[in-house]
C-alpha cells in the first residue's frame, strides 16, 4: 500500500520560476512565525491501517489519484489530512500556503522517493546521484552544480541540439500522411540524445554514431524502469521482494540494465575532449570520476521521461488547436525559437494543464505555519498541483487551452492568469529541478522544428492518468503532413 502514494508523489521536478531573493525575504520564517493557527486541519476518516485506500480504488485507483485528491479538496477545502494506507499526509492546494511552505522548507529540504528505487539502492548498496541525496551531501553538490546548470547554454550545444532534432525529423519524413508509429519511444530517444549533446557540445556529431546503440538501449531500459515501478502501485516493493515475485525481478533487471547502459555511455563520452556540460563538471575541483559518473547517470535517467512526456503533451495539444498551430508556425518564421513568445506561452500552458508532477512533496523539518493552520514537524505535506493549476480562482476558464492567457498586460500582469504561482511545472525553491533550463530549451526546439516542418493532426482525445508521472490514458496518435 505504501507504493500507492510513494510512487505517485515523488517527482519534485522543477520550475521555470527562479528563486527571487526579494520574495523570499518577504516570506521569511521570521515574518511567518507570527501567524497563529485559526483552524484545525480537516481529517478524512478512514479504516485502521489501510486508511482510505478502498475509496481510492473505487474512484479509479492510483492512475486517477489526481482526480480523487481534487474531489477531496472540493469537499474539505484547500487543506486537509488523509491517510492512504500507512502514509499519513497533509494535502494543500492554496498557492499562498505553498509559498509559505517553500519559505520554511529549511536548508536541506526533503522529498519522498519511490519505495522500489530506495529498496534497490539499499539492497545492492547502490550509490546514486543528486536526486537521491539528502542533507549536507545534497546541499554541497547542489550548490556546486547550480553554478553550472543555470548558465545559458552555449552556441555549440544549441547547434548539437539542432543535429539531434534534425535526425529525428528526417526519420519522420517517411511517415508523411501517416500516424507516427513509435511517438513516445522516439521522444525518449531524443531526450537522451539531447542530454548527450549537452554533455559533449560541439563534438556531438563526431561521437553520435559511436554511442547510438547505447542511447537506444538506454532509452528502452529507462522506459522499462518506469513501467516496472508502476506495477508496485498495489503490491509494495518490500512485499514483492520478500515473496520473490516476478515484478520485483523484472524491476531489478530493468534498473541494472539502465545503470549499465548509462555507465557505458558516460564512460565513452568522458574520452572525448568536449566543450559541454561534461567538461564543466570534470573541471570542478575535488570531485572524483566515480561521483562525476553517478551525477551524470542520474541526469540522463531523469531526463528521459520528463522531457519525453512533456513534449508529447505539447504536440498532442497543438495538434488539437489548428489556429494556434498556424499562428505558431507564422511566428517561428519571423523569430528565433527561444524568443518566440507564443511558443514559450504554449509550453507554459501545456505544463499548467498537464503538470508532469501533479503532486510535489516535502517532509517538514519543523512546525510549518500556513495561512490558517500549523503543520507539525516531520509531517509529509503534499502540494496538489493538478488541483491548483485547474482552479478558476487562479486561472480564468482553467480547463480551456489558452496560451494567450500568458500575454503580459501594461500593468505587467498576465491576461487571464490571476495567480501564476498556482502552476509550478518544475517545482520551486532549493530543491527545484536543476535541469530546468536544459529541459525548457529542448522542448522548445523540438516543438519549433516539428511545427515548421509538419502540420500536426491529433487523431484521438486522451485523458490524464498517473504512471509515476502524468501520462495519457491511451496512446497518442499524431498524423503528420509536410508543410
Amino acid at each position: 500500500m505504501t507504493a500507492l502514494v510513494n510512487e505517485y508523489l515523488i517527482l519534485n521536478r522543477s520550475s521555470v520560476f527562479f528563486v527571487n531573493t526579494f520574495k523570499m525575504r518577504l516570506l521569511s520564517t521570521k515574518n511567518i512565525i507570527k501567524i497563529k493557527s485559526k483552524e484545525d486541519i480537516p481529517i478524512v476518516k478512514g479504516l485502521p491501517i489501510v486508511g482510505t485506500i478502498f475509496s481510492i480504488l473505487s474512484a479509479g485507483g492510483g492512475r486517477k489519484l489526481h482526480e480523487y485528491i481534487d474531489m477531496r479538496h472540493q469537499q474539505y477545502g484547500s487543506v486537509f489530512r488523509e491517510k492512504i494506507g500507512p502514509v499519513d499526509a497533509v494535502w494543500i492546494s492554496n498557492p499562498l500556503d505553498m509559498k509559505l511552505l517553500f519559505a520554511q522548507e529549511g536548508k536541506f529540504p526533503k522529498h519522498i522517493l519511490p519505495e522500489a528505487w530506495l529498496l534497490y539502492n539499499d539492497t545492492y548498496g547502490q550509490k546514486r546521484g543528486l536526486y537521491f541525496m539528502d542533507g549536507k551531501e545534497w546541499h554541497m553538490y547542489r550548490q556546486i552544480l547550480n553554478r553550472i546548470m543555470f548558465k545559458d547554454l552555449n552556441a555549440n550545444v544549441i547547434k548539437s541540439y539542432n543535429i539531434v532534432i534534425d535526425d529525428l525529423l528526417t526519420e519522420w519524413n517517411s511517415y508523411t500522411g501517416q500516424v507516427v508509429p513509435n511517438l513516445i519511444a522516439d521522444l525518449y530517444k531524443v531526450s537522451i540524445s539531447f542530454m548527450v549533446a549537452n554533455l559533449v557540445g560541439s563534438v556531438y556529431e563526431k561521437c553520435k554514431h559511436h554511442v547510438s546503440e547505447d542511447v537506444n538501449c538506454l532509452a528502452q531500459s529507462i522506459q522499462k524502469v518506469f513501467q516496472c515501478t508502476v506495477k508496485f502501485t498495489f503490491i509494495p516493493a518490500k512485499t514483492a521482494k520478500l515473496l520473490k515475485l516476478k515484478i520485483w525481478n523484472d524491476f531489478i533487471h530493468a534498473v541494472e540494465n539502465s545503470i549499465e547502459y548509462a555507465n557505458n555511455l558516460v564512460s565513452k563520452l568522458m574520452k572525448y575532449n568536449s566543450d559541454g556540460l561534461l567538461n564543466s563538471i570534470k573541471n570542478i575541483p575535488d570531485i572524483h570520476n566515480d561521483m562525476i559518473k553517478k551525477l551524470i547517470i542520474d541526469f540522463i535517467i531523469a531526463a528521459g521521461d520528463t522531457s519525453a512526456y512533456s513534449t508529447q503533451w505539447a504536440l498532442y495539444t497543438i495538434g488539437l488547436h489548428k489556429n494556434i498551430q498556424n499562428n505558431l508556425r507564422d511566428g517561428l518564421l519571423k523569430t528565433d525559437f527561444l524568443e518566440c513568445d507564443l511558443l514559450i506561452n504554449i509550453l507554459k500552458e501545456v505544463l499548467r494543464m498537464y503538470p508532469l508532477a501533479p503532486f510535489l512533496t516535502r517532509i517538514t523539518p519543523s512546525d510549518i505555519y500556513l495561512t490558517n493552520h500549523i503543520v507539525p514537524a516531520n509531517s509529509l505535506i503534499v502540494m496538489s498541483m493538478f488541483t491548483c493549476s485547474r482552479n478558476e480562482k487562479y486561472f480564468i476558464n482553467p480547463n480551456e487551452f489558452n496560451p494567450y492567457r500568458w500575454n503580459r498586460l501594461k500593468n505587467n500582469k498576465y491576461n487571464s492568469v490571476i495567480e501564476p504561482f498556482a502552476t509550478l511545472p518544475y517545482g520551486f525553491g532549493a530543491r527545484s529541478c536543476i535541469g530546468q533550463r536544459m529541459a525548457h530549451t529542448q522542448m522548445c526546439i523540438t516543438i519549433a522544428e516539428c511545427i515548421k516542418r509538419y502540420e500536426i493532426e491529433t487523431m484521438n482525445p486522451v485523458k490524464i492518468a498517473l504512471d509515476l508521472i502524468t501520462v495519457p490514458d491511451n496512446s497518442v496518435n499524431l498524423k503528420i503532413h509536410k508543410v
